[in-house]
């Protein structure tokens, strides 16, 4: 039985006002979780109660099968005007997952669980890394994820949402999946935001670089100075260290096709014909029967399947990557290796000692120095986290793209590639930053490392 427990004058006008008008820095999340049309829900304990449009308090129950129809919502025969609200004493259940906060159902986004932005991450972590990780791990992407989504939040004011639950933003699984580790992650590092100058910074993460992350004008075509791809420091091996794909000849030429509205025919050659300083593939050669396309590698992974093509990190071969620490363009270093790395390369010295006329070290900063010169390098990553002309300096000089020049292995009608690590390459690598927490970084280091030039900071 539905029961209406009470009226409100001009509810609707609350409610929208709750959903599409709230400021930049909203500590509510609004997270799509379905946009089915149709909703099955529940609560651990106590009832379900639901406020509408109009509103209408109307108790549901323990369960309730919610289905839209135009501008409302329709249960057991009854309409009800949307945006309605879904609350109650427990926690909701939706989907076979439990949920924080409270269920909107809007015309515009389906339904929604709106909840603290603190709250929410607590269902992030244990869904996008392991519980078991090292805390520094867990601590840097909990800055990650909460900078992450409150950046969408200013971006997607006109969608009625923020984020959506998969890893088309990150991947968000309720409360049922909150370990005492991730939360205790989330809770050292609340409110704290990632920035570059005034802004929250984009920090874009993915599971695993292959061994250097992407220049971000390379994958989406953004420029950001913060975004120009760094090398992984520490060795260490991922589930996709390495791994070998098998794709079709016409999934690929479908894909050509809908990338370039061209059927170059039945493919017979592919190169990967420019690679990036790190090794990563930029730009592949599609040679067909009927024509020859060149085109992003980012844009045919999107395309033909990124789950089966896990990056673009190819290589002529298989093989996990391994890492020559001895120099590098962050001047971090692994601590199994910081006797063999303690000089600083001549372009080094030359950054270091600008930073330091720039007023970037302390007093206290610059006596460590030089009380202990084996600390020169870490300084130097520091530094470049501090000094924004040094970093925009650095990342001018930084080694051209350069023509390569392979052929993807045929076999039949399919074409087998063999690459490194997972996801788009920008930004954070988790398995990378995982390492480098083991190695005794500090969360803020391993954001340093990954987003040079960006800070630290709280916000209220």
């Amino acid at each position: 039985m539905i029961v209406i427990l009470c009226s409100k004058k001009f509810f609707a006008l609350i409610l929208l006002t709750m959903i599409f008008s709230r400021p930049a820095y909203a500590r509510d999340v609004y997270v799509r979780i379905s946009n089915a049309g149709s909703y099955s829900i529940g609560i651990t304990e106590g009832m379900l109660a639901m406020t509408d449009a109009e509103g209408r308090i109307i108790n549901l129950g323990s369960e309730a099968l919610i289905s839209t129809v135009g501008n409302y919502v329709n249960i057991m025969g009854n309409s009800f005007l949307m945006p309605v609200k879904i609350s109650g004493s427990g926690f909701l259940k939706f989907n076979g997952r439990t949920y924080r906060g409270s269920f909107w159902i809007t015309q515009r986004a389906g339904l929604l669980n709106v909840l603290d932005v603190e709250q929410y991450l607590y269902g992030v972590l244990p869904a996008e890394v392991g519980a078991s990780w090292p805390a520094q791990a867990l601590r840097a992407q909990a800055i990650c994820a909460r900078t992450y989504v409150l950046k969408q939040s200013m971006n997607r004011k006109d969608k009625g949402y923020d984020v959506v639950d998969t890893d088309a933003d990150q991947v968000y699984k309720g409360q049922g999946v909150e370990t005492a580790a991730t939360n205790q992650a989330v809770s050292s590092t609340s409110g704290e935001i990632l920035t570059y100058g005034k802004d929250l910074a984009y920090t874009y993460f993915h599971s695993d670089s292959g061994g250097h992350t992407a220049d971000i004008s390379d994958v989406w075509g953004q420029k950001l100075p913060y975004l120009t791809g760094v090398p992984e420091i520490v060795n260490y091996k991922s589930p996709v260290a390495s791994w070998t794909a098998k794709i079709s000849s016409t999934k690929i030429q479908n894909a050509i096709k809908k990338i370039t509205g061209t059927d170059i025919g039945n493919i017979t050659e592919i190169q990967v014909s420019e690679v990036d300083q790190g090794g990563r593939a930029n730009k592949m050669t599609f040679i067909g029967t009927k024509g020859t396309k060149t085109i992003k590698a980012s844009q045919f992974r999107t395309n033909v399947d990124p789950r089966t093509l896990k990056s673009t990190m190819l290589t002529p071969s298989g093989g996990a990557f391994k890492i020559d620490n001895t120099t590098t363009p962050s001047g971090l270093v692994s601590k199994q290796r910081q006797t063999q790395t303690q000089r600083l390369t001549f372009n080094e010295e030359q950054g270091l000692a600008q930073m330091t006329a720039e007023g970037v070290f302390s007093t206290t900063e610059l006596l460590d120095m030089l009380s202990n010169p084996n600390k020169l390098k870490e300084y130097y990553a520091i530094g470049l986290g501090r000094s924004k002309r040094v970093t925009t300096e650095l990342a001018k000089s930084a080694a051209p793209k350069s023509k390569y020049g392979y052929s993807i292995e045929k076999s039949g009608d399919d074409f087998i590639f063999y690459g490194r690590g997972w996801g788009h390459g920008v930004g954070m690598s988790q398995w990378g930053a995982m390492a480098m927490a083991e190695q005794g970084y500090t969360a803020e280091k391993i954001l340093l490392h990954y987003y040079p030039g960006t800070a630290i900071k709280k916000f209220k």
